[in-house]
C-alpha cells in the first residue's frame, strides 16, 4: 500500500504547479430522493438487483482562496427480492480514501410495504463499522440492519476531495443495474472520459446549469460474472476521466508520465554511491565463489541474500533512510526497490524498471494516463530479458509475476527515456507438469498400488513451493495429501519424498520433484463379468467447464503450461484387455495463424503384459477468442472426461 501511496503522491505534487480556474457552486449536493417507489418486476430472477446507480463529479473553486476541490455525488436504488441477509451494507469512503477533505453527506431510505424509514448522516453513524483490512483500508461501511425481502432501499453520499487530475468510477456491480448515469461536471476544465468494456456507450458534451458536462447514460447492465478462465474484475465496465486547466492540453498524457520519471529518478536510478551497499555487495560475492562472471548470476546472488536477510515492515523508524535500511537491513514495501538498485548499480549490472498492474484486476492503458495503473515495480534485464520482483519472495530473477506478464507497462532505462511494452509472458514450456505413474494391479483385483515421481516447474514450481513455504515444513499431511494423487477415497501413503522445495530453486527453473507411492481400492470394479479399472483417476480432479454453457468474459488464463503424463499399466496374469477406447482422446484449438494454441492429446500402446498411457494437454496463449469458447472449453472437458475413463479387463 505505501509502495502505491508514493507512485500516487508523486503525480499529487505534480499538479500543484498547475493553476486552475473553474467557478460555480455544488450541483448536486442534497439530492432529493426518487419519487417512484413500486416494486419492480425487471430481474425477478435476481435475488438482488439495482434500479439505477448514479455517479455525480463536480470540479469548483474554492469560495475562500484559488483552492480546487472536487464534490462527488453517489446515489444508488436496489430492490432486494431475496435476502441472504437481515443486513444491507453501503461502502463510504474514509480518511485513507486518497485526497479526501469531508464526507459531506451521507442518508439512506428504506421502503417497505408498510412503512418508509429515513435516516440522516446522524442516524446513520450508528449503523457504520469501521474495521481495517488488508487489502481494504479506504473505506468504512454502513450496516443497514432489518431489511426485509422486497424492501427497496435507496442511498445518497456525498464527499469532497483535493483536486486530482485523475479518477474512475466502476459501473458493473456482482448484480444487474437497470440504468447508470454519470455526469462529469468539468467546468471551465478541460475533460477527457474513456469509458472501458463497453461497445455501445458514449459521452455527451452538454450544459447542466450552465456549467460545461459530460454525461454518459448506460442501460440495462449485466452483473459481473466471475467466470473461470477470465480476467473478470479487470473486464466489468468503468469510466476514467481526466480534468485539467486548458494550457495543459498539449501533450498533457506525455507530461504526466515525464513527471513520474523525474519524480522518481533517484529511488531508482541513484547517481550516489553508497559505501554501505559496496560493502553488502562484496560480502555477497565472497560468499558466493561459485558464480559464473556474468549478470544474472551476480543478480541471483543480490536477489537471494536480499530475499533471505532483509524483512519488509511498515512500522519501523527511519525505514526510509537508506544508511538505516542496509545497517537494520529492515524498510517498507517500497523502499525495498531501493536496496536492489544501490545493490545493482554498485555491480554495475543493466537494469530498467518497468511499472504496471496485475492484469486480473487492470489492464494497463498507455494512451490513457492513470496514476492507479502504477501498482507493482519490477526490475527488468534487458541484455537477458528476465525480470526481478523486490518485494515478492517466492520469486528469482527469472520470469515476471504471472499476475503482470501478458499486460503492458512502462519501463524506464538508465538515460531516464521511457517506453510501452508488454510484460512478456513465457510459453508453455516453461510451466510444466509432469508425471511419471506406475499402477500395479494384483491378481486378486483388491488393492493397487500407484508409485508415482511428478515435477512442477515455471509457475507451478512458484505456486507449490508457495505451499511448502507457508506450510513451515513440507512433510506436513496437507502437502503429502496434496502432492499425491487426489480424488481417491481411500488412498494410503506408504512413501514420500519431497526435493527441490527451497525458492531458490526459481533462479534457474529446477523443478520441484515429489516421489511417492500408495495404495488404493478405489480403482477397480467388478461389473457384468467386466473388470473397469479407473485408469483415469490417476492424473488426479481435473477442472471443468461442464456447466458453463454461456460465456461472458473474454478467456484470459492465468499462464501459458503444459501437463505431461506418462501412465504404465501390468495386465495381472490371467486377465486381458477388452476394451480401451475410452483412454483415446485428441481434441485441439487452432488459433487463426495455424498454430495449435491449446490440445488434450492421449493414445495408448500395449507392450508385453503392460499398457502405456502417453497423454500431452498444453495451453500455449494467454488470451483466446470469446467466439471460439466451445473450441477452448471442449479442451478443458477432455481432460475431465479422461479422468472419468476407464480400462476395460475380462479373464
Amino acid at each position: 500500500m505505501q509502495k502505491k501511496i508514493f507512485l500516487i503522491s508523486i503525480l499529487i505534487n505534480v499538479v500543484s504547479y498547475f493553476n486552475l480556474y473553474p467557478q460555480a457552486m455544488p450541483t448536486y449536493l442534497n439530492l432529493d430522493w426518487d419519487t417512484n417507489d413500486s416494486i419492480y418486476k425487471k430481474h425477478s430472477e435476481h435475488d438482488f438487483f439495482g434500479i439505477f446507480k448514479n455517479h455525480y463529479i463536480e470540479f469548483i473553486k474554492s469560495n475562500f482562496s484559488n483552492e480546487i476541490f472536487i464534490y462527488e455525488t453517489y446515489h444508488i436504488k436496489n430492490q432486494i427480492k431475496k435476502l441472504d441477509s437481515e443486513n444491507v451494507i453501503f461502502p463510504v469512503p474514509n480518511q485513507n480514501y486518497l485526497n479526501l477533505v469531508d464526507v459531506v453527506e451521507a442518508k439512506a431510505k428504506i421502503v417497505k410495504s408498510d412503512t418508509t424509514i429515513y435516516y440522516n448522516s446522524e442516524e446513520l453513524k450508528k449503523f457504520l463499522k469501521v474495521e481495517k483490512s488488508e487489502f481494504i483500508d479506504d473505506h468504512n461501511y454502513y450496516v443497514i440492519t432489518n431489511i426485509e425481502e422486497n424492501d427497496i432501499v435507496e442511498f445518497i453520499y456525498s464527499i469532497k476531495k483535493n483536486y486530482d487530475f485523475y479518477g474512475e468510477k466502476i459501473i458493473e456491480e456482482s448484480f444487474p443495474i437497470t440504468s447508470s448515469k454519470f455526469i462529469l461536471i468539468n467546468n471551465n476544465l478541460i475533460s477527457n472520459i474513456k469509458i472501458y468494456n463497453s461497445n455501445n456507450s458514449y459521452a455527451k458534451d452538454t450544459l447542466i446549469n450552465e456549467k460545461k458536462a459530460k454525461y454518459i447514460d448506460f442501460k440495462d447492465i449485466g452483473a459481473t460474472n466471475n467466470e473461470q478462465y477470465s480476467t473478470y474484475v479487470a473486464n466489468r465496465l468503468k469510466v476514467s476521466y481526466q480534468c485539467y486547466n486548458v494550457n495543459e492540453e498539449k501533450n498533457f498524457d506525455k507530461r504526466y508520465w515525464n513527471a513520474v520519471i523525474q519524480y522518481s529518478k533517484e529511488l531508482f536510478f541513484p547517481k550516489a554511491e553508497n559505501q554501505k551497499a559496496a560493502n553488502l555487495l562484496e560480502e555477497i560475492k565472497k560468499n558466493n565463489i561459485i558464480i559464473p562472471e556474468d549478470d544474472i548470476s551476480l543478480a541471483n546472488a543480490i536477489d537471494n541474500y536480499v530475499k533471505n536477510n532483509f524483512v519488509i515492515t511498515e512500522d519501523e523508524p527511519q525505514i526510509d533512510n537508506i544508511d538505516s535500511i542496509f545497517t537494520n537491513k529492515k524498510t517498507s514495501n517500497f523502499n525495498i526497490v531501493r536496496v536492489y538498485t544501490q545493490l545493482l548499480k554498485q555491480a554495475n549490472i543493466n537494469y530498467e524498471i518497468a511499472i504496471s498492474c496485475n492484469r486480473f484486476n487492470m489492464k494497463f492503458d498507455p494512451d490513457f494516463f492513470n496514476q492507479m495503473q502504477l501498482g507493482e515495480i519490477i526490475i527488468y534485464f534487458p541484455n537477458s530479458e528476465k525480470y526481478l520482483s523486490p518485494n515478492r519472495i517466492e520469486y528469482r530473477v527469472s520470469e515476471a509475476p504471472y499476475e503482470f506478464a501478458g499486460n503492458y507497462g512502462i519501463f524506464i532505462d538508465k538515460n531516464l527515456e521511457y517506453y510501452f511494452s508488454e510484460i512478456t509472458p513465457p510459453s508453455k514450456n516453461y510451466s510444466q507438469i509432469i508425471k511419471n505413474i506406475k499402477v500395479k494391479i494384483p491378481k486378486n483385483l483388491n488393492r493397487s498400488k500407484i508409485d508415482e515421481s511428478r515435477s512442477y516447474s515455471g509457475y507451478w514450481g512458484l505456486i507449490n513451493r508457495g505451499y511448502v513455504y507457508l506450510s513451515e515444513n513440507e512433510e506436513t499431511d496437507f502437502l503429502i495429501d496434496f502432492f499425491t494423487i487426489n480424488g481417491l477415497e481411500d488412498k494410503k501413503i506408504k512413501k514420500y519424498k519431497i526435493q527441490n522445495f527451497d525458492f531458490k530453486f526459481n533462479s534457474n527453473n529446477t523443478p520441484l520433484k515429489i516421489n511417492s507411492s500408495i495404495t488404493t481400492t478405489n480403482l477397480i470394479e467388478k461389473k457384468d463379468e467386466l473388470i473397469y479399472i479407473k485408469i483415469g483417476k490417476v492424473i488426479g480432479t481435473q477442472s471443468n467447464l461442464f456447466e458453463e454453457e454461456k460465456r461472458t468474459n473474454p478467456i484470459e488464463i492465468n499462464f501459458a503450461n503444459e501437463y505431461i503424463y506418462n501412465i504404465e499399466v501390468n495386465i495381472p496374469t490371467g486377465y486381458s484387455i477388452h476394451d480401451f477406447s475410452d483412454l483415446v482422446k485428441n481434441i485441439k484449438y487452432i488459433s487463426v495463424d495455424g498454430k495449435i494454441a491449446a490440445r488434450f492429446n492421449s493414445n495408448v500402446k500395449i507392450m508385453d503384459s503392460k499398457l502405456i498411457i502417453e497423454i500431452s494437454e498444453f495451453y500455449d496463449d494467454l488470451k483466446y477468442e470469446k467466439s471460439r469458447y466451445n473450441e477452448f472449453r471442449d479442451v478443458i472437458n477432455t481432460a475431465a472426461e479422461f479422468y472419468n475413463s476407464n480400462l476395460v479387463l475380462t479373464n
